[in-house]
Parts: C-alpha cells; sequence; structure tokens
C-alpha cells in the first residue's frame, strides 16, 4: 500500500564519495563518466548495473554535484518504495541531478513506473539529468510499463563489475586508508580468508575493527584481528 506521507528528509552518507571510493583500473573510464554528469557535462542519462557499489557511487555523484553549486537528490527505492511516487519525484525536472538507486525493485509497480515515466518526459524538456541504478541490466528488468522499459533502453549504459580477489583486499586496504587506518597485506589476507569475501561483508567488518581499535588503543594486527572476530 502506498503511504501518502513523505519520509523525514534522507541524507547523505558523508563517507560516500569518490574520495572514499576504490577504483580498479578497468573502472576507471566509468567513474569518470559519473563524475562529469554530476558537473553537467558527459552525458544527460545513465544506467548503472552490477555488484555492489552502486550506492556509494550514486550518492558521490550527489556530494560532488553539491559541491559544485548544483541542485542533486537521491532517491534510495529500497527505503521508498511504499511512498507515494508522485511526491517523490514532484520537481524533478527542475533539478541538476535526479539519482534512483535500485529501481529494479519497482518492477511491477504501477504507480512508480508510471511516475518515472512521466519524470523522464518531463526531464526531456529541461537541463536536469538523471542516473539510475539497478541490480541488473536493463533488458533483465521486469518491467511491466514497455513505454518505461523503452526509455530505460535508450540511456547510456555502463557495468559495474566483479572485484578480483585481489582487488577486494586492495579496495578494504583503501577504505581503511582514508580512515587513517594501516592494514598491512598479511593483515589483510587474514582477514579476507576468515571473512565473506563480499565488499559489503569486508567493509562491515572493517567498521567494527575501526571502532574496537579506538576503544582499546590497539593497532590492526593479526592477534588483534583474531581477537575482534572471535567476538
Amino acid at each position: 500500500m502506498i503511504s501518502p506521507q513523505l519520509p523525514l528528509a534522507l541524507k547523505l552518507d558523508a563517507d560516500a564519495t569518490f574520495s572514499n571510493f576504490y577504483t580498479p583500473e578497468h573502472h576507471g573510464l566509468l567513474v569518470s563518466q559519473l563524475q562529469q554528469q554530476a558537473i553537467g557535462v558527459g552525458d544527460k542519462w545513465v544506467y548503472l548495473h552490477g555488484v555492489g557499489g552502486r550506492s556509494h557511487l550514486l550518492q558521490a555523484c550527489c556530494h560532488l554535484a553539491e559541491e559544485a553549486g548544483r541542485y542533486a537528490r537521491y532517491i534510495p527505492l529500497a527505503e521508498l518504495v511504499d511512498f507515494d511516487p508522485e511526491a517523490m519525484l514532484e520537481g524533478a525536472e527542475h533539478l541538476d541531478l535526479l539519482c534512483l538507486d535500485d529501481i529494479q525493485l519497482i518492477a511491477g509497480h504501477e504507480q512508480w513506473e508510471r511516475a518515472i515515466f512521466n519524470c523522464y518526459n518531463r526531464m526531456l524538456s529541461t537541463d536536469a539529468r538523471l542516473l539510475i541504478s539497478a541490480s541488473v541490466a536493463v533488458s533483465q528488468l521486469d518491467v511491466n510499463l514497455r513505454d518505461l522499459q523503452s526509455r530505460l533502453q535508450s540511456l547510456s549504459s555502463y557495468r559495474l563489475s566483479e572485484l578480483s580477489e585481489p582487488e577486494r583486499m586492495a579496495a578494504l586496504q583503501y577504505k581503511a586508508k582514508t580512515r587513517g587506518i594501516i592494514i598491512s597485506d598479511a593483515v589483510a589476507e587474514y582477514i579476507y580468508t576468515r571473512c565473506k569475501r563480499d565488499a559489503k561483508s569486508l567493509f562491515d567488518l572493517l567498521n567494527v575493527l575501526d571502532r574496537l581499535s579506538l576503544v582499546e588503543q590497539r593497532k590492526l594486527t593479526i592477534p588483534f584481528v583474531k581477537q575482534a572476530m572471535d567476538w
């Protein structure tokens, strides 16, 4: 059931910036294109699909847009799918950048599909830019509204591919470094071989280790990490 009430104002994650995003060489072009779109050049319409990191990148685009004096709105559909889509998208055509995260979650929701389609059409006559993310390619979206499917297929599409094992360990070390934490190769390998190996699990564990190291006033050594993971 759609709620007519707006949720509390959603704030961007302060850590979800481009400077905090580990970018391997094969994602360099993708990240560059997103940065260009955020500041008002490059592609006007972008569809980003693939594995973890999409939400971070969409929020990073909003941060960059705002730093450039532009108006951006981030809509995490995972949190807002039960709210009135017309209210969520009201005035979006007057923004500089609209970011819709996890669009696969509204597939089959008639009101959301129609609202996004109408929003797209309104944006055609303005300078507003649209960045959409999904877990799957457009061709795999189970969207009922054919006109919306057609519009989405016209967007420039970029795929966020899975990181390799060495890249995931490097991403863990990079993320730690942005927090002022040094993780040696040996510690990174120790964590990687004993934790779920997707990026989200690694970063969640890093959050725990960061808090514990501050409380205990200890560096991230293998004995400390082992102790922390056993708690």
